[in-house]
Order: structure tokens, then C-alpha cells, then sequence
């Protein structure tokens, strides 16, 4: 099968789709750096650049199975303003346009779970039917790619519609009562290939905030926060680099401090010992990237590229049960665990 890959990044969905078997012809990427990246990684693909908005898709009718693509989280995240469709960089309308025109036998958009949330239902709900009223039956559901073989916990949301079958989400295979154990940090980690260190001093908090284990709460000044390697990490962001970089703590250094705040001890100052934050190339492990995978640019752009990615091990096991439901089998065991799941219409 081929897809064309919208909003390409550094190659997520690429990577899973082509482990799945399914071949980009084109990716459509704005940035200049990130474009590197991704010819660095898929040669054979052909880069479109510029703004997508200009771009006639209806040149790919017929030649195009699959349409895949993250546009801009911006306008949902909660981490921004959350305008939705007042937001002049919400790029979801140019996916339904691409889809329409090119007329593929399915497709899949990802984004950030906030689009999920109550205040964005009315906005997912019309974009949901605009794609249904293009022929397609359309699902939706939010995963984390814990459940799915990934180091780190990531919740997304994933709409995904067909015009030969009604998709279903493929179950979790990895978690608690679950056939897997989910991957921890730890294994993701091991014997990963040196690269550039990251500098960003780790400090104490002056006032630290404190939850009941040492991996949440604010024990250090900055958004990263201590990864417990005993599970999949948290989330990587986008914004990694600096103090927002997740911190390795192998000799358990925060851990014990968690304990010395728990127990009444006062705060302490200065630079934390024996800590040290992510690289980038340690990111892309924990969002199941192989090693060979290129990122290429300057260090902020780099981190940037890693944490904006679909897990390539998430996006193929959505690749691969959708291929086998559009070659005509079932999926046999859908799962029915995830955070939030519709299919239209949609009701509040």
C-alpha cells in the first residue's frame, strides 16, 4: 500500500507505516530543519516544502491508499491558549481537504489528547462528520502508547476512517493483566550510543511541590522530571533541551530527597549530584526510534523533533491492524480500555 504522509515531521508514522508495509510516495514538511531530517532518514520519499495549504492533492487520486498526518497540536494542546479553530495555525480543515481530494481508501490523523477534551467535542464532532460525509465510516480514540510496546507514557488521540470497513482500534498488548509487561526506561535505555550531553544545570526547587511519588510533584527547578526506571517514562515534550529535559537519577539521588520532604526534612539548595538529563538520542528511545534514526540540526531542533513524533512502534501496530481490516479480517479482540473512544455520531 502507499500513503501520503501530511505534516511529516521527522518520519513517526513514516517509520511505523513502512515497518507495517506500507510505502510513503510523498511527505509534506514546512520546516526547513526538519526536512533535512526526514530526507536523512526516507531518501526515497519524495519532500514536498512549502505550506500545505497551497498543495492539490487531487494529482494523488488513485495513486494513494492510505493518507496519514499530526497536524499543529497548538490549537489544543493545554499547554497553549486551547482556540481551536481561531487558531491561524489549526491545520486540521487542510487534512479533510486532502483526504477529499485525493479520495484514499483510509486514512489516520493523530493529535493531542486535548482535542478529545469537553471544551473541543463540538469542533471534533464536525470534523468527524465532515469526514464521514466524504464516504469513510470514522472512529476515533485516545491511546497510550504504554499499551503498546512504547517506553513512555503518551496519551494521543486517533481518528482513523475507511471506506471498506468499520475500523476497530487494535487491543493493548502490553500493561497489567495484559499479555506484556509494559517496557520500562530502564531496558529502553541500556547500552544507548553516546551523544552530545545536555548541559542544563538540575537544581532544588526552593519551594518543592510534592506528590505522593518522587517521579511527579516539582522536586527541582524546571519542567523535567525524574524518570522512574522501573516503568515507561513520562511523556517526552517537545519542548525538551533545557530544564524542561526528563533526569536520569541512577543512583536514586531525587528518590531518597522525595523521602527526606516526605518524612519533614527541610528543602535543600544548589545543584543537585549524580543527576544528568536525557539526550536527545536516549528521547528518541523512549520514543521507540531506532538507533540508526537521524536527527539532524541544532540540539533545541533536535529535541523538538524527537518529542513532536508519533511513536513509531504506536503507529504500527495502528498500520498494521488497519491493513489487515481493509484486506478483509477482523480485528478479534478490540480494545475497549482506552481513555476515550467515539464513533459518530457524538454525544456529550
Amino acid at each position: 500500500m502507499r500513503s501520503l504522509d501530511l505534516f511529516s515531521g521527522v518520519g513517526g508514522l513514516t517509520k511505523g507505516l513502512e515497518a507495517a508495509g506500507i510505502n510513503a510516495l510523498a511527505a509534506f514538511e514546512s520546516d526547513p530543519s526538519i526536512r533535512k531530517s526526514f530526507r536523512a532518514n526516507f531518501p526515497e520519499v519524495e519532500m514536498v516544502s512549502g505550506d500545505v495549504r497551497d498543495v492539490d492533492f487531487s494529482d494523488w487520486r488513485g495513486g494513494v491508499d492510505i493518507i496519514v498526518g499530526g497536524p499543529p497540536c497548538q490549537p489544543f494542546s493545554v499547554a497553549g491558549r486551547q482556540l481551536s479553530s481561531l487558531d491561524p495555525r489549526d491545520c486540521v480543515p487542510e487534512f479533510i481537504r486532502a483526504v477529499a481530494q485525493s479520495e484514499p481508501r483510509a486514512f489516520l490523523m493523530e493529535n493531542v489528547s486535548g482535542l478529545a477534551a469537553l471544551r473541543h467535542r463540538n469542533y471534533l464532532s464536525a470534523v468527524m462528520e465532515s469526514l464521514g460525509s466524504l464516504g469513510y465510516e470514522v472512529r476515533a480514540s485516545v491511546l497510550d502508547a504504554a499499551d503498546y510496546g512504547v517506553p513512555q507514557f503518551r496519551k494521543r488521540l486517533f481518528i482513523v476512517g475507511a471506506k471498506e470497513t468499520s475500523f476497530l482500534f487494535p487491543a493493548a498488548t502490553h500493561g497489567e493483566n495484559r499479555r506484556i509487561p509494559r517496557a520500562t526506561s530502564a531496558d529502553a535505555l541500556r547500552d544507548t550510543p553516546e551523544d552530545i550531553p545536555n548541559t542544563a544545570r538540575i537544581t532544588y526547587a526552593k519551594k518543592p511541590i510534592l506528590r505522593p511519588q518522587p517521579w511527579d510533584g516539582m522536586l527541582v527547578n524546571g519542567g523535567g522530571r525524574p524518570i522512574n526506571p522501573e516503568e515507561p517514562s513520562q511523556t517526552i515534550p517537545a519542548s525538551a533541551g533545557g530544564n524542561r529535559t526528563h533526569i536520569l537519577d541512577p543512583d536514586g539521588i531525587l528518590a531518597k530527597y522525595h523521602t527526606h520532604l516526605m518524612n519533614g526534612g527541610r528543602p535543600r539548595e544548589g545543584d543537585v549530584p549524580g543527576v544528568r538529563r536525557l539526550t536527545v538520542r536516549e528521547s528518541a528511545r523512549l520514543q521507540s526510534f531506532p538507533d540508526g534514526h537521524a536527527f539532524v540540526g541544532p540540539q533545541s531542533s533536535r529535541y523538538r523533533q524527537v518529542g513532536n513524533a508519533v511513536p513509531p512502534l504506536l503507529a504500527e501496530a495502528l498500520a498494521k491492524s488497519l491493513m489487515k481490516q481493509l484486506s478483509g479480517e477482523k480485528e478479534m479482540s478490540p480494545d475497549t480500555s482506552a481513555a476515550w473512544q467515539s464513533t459518530l455520531p457524538l454525544s456529550f
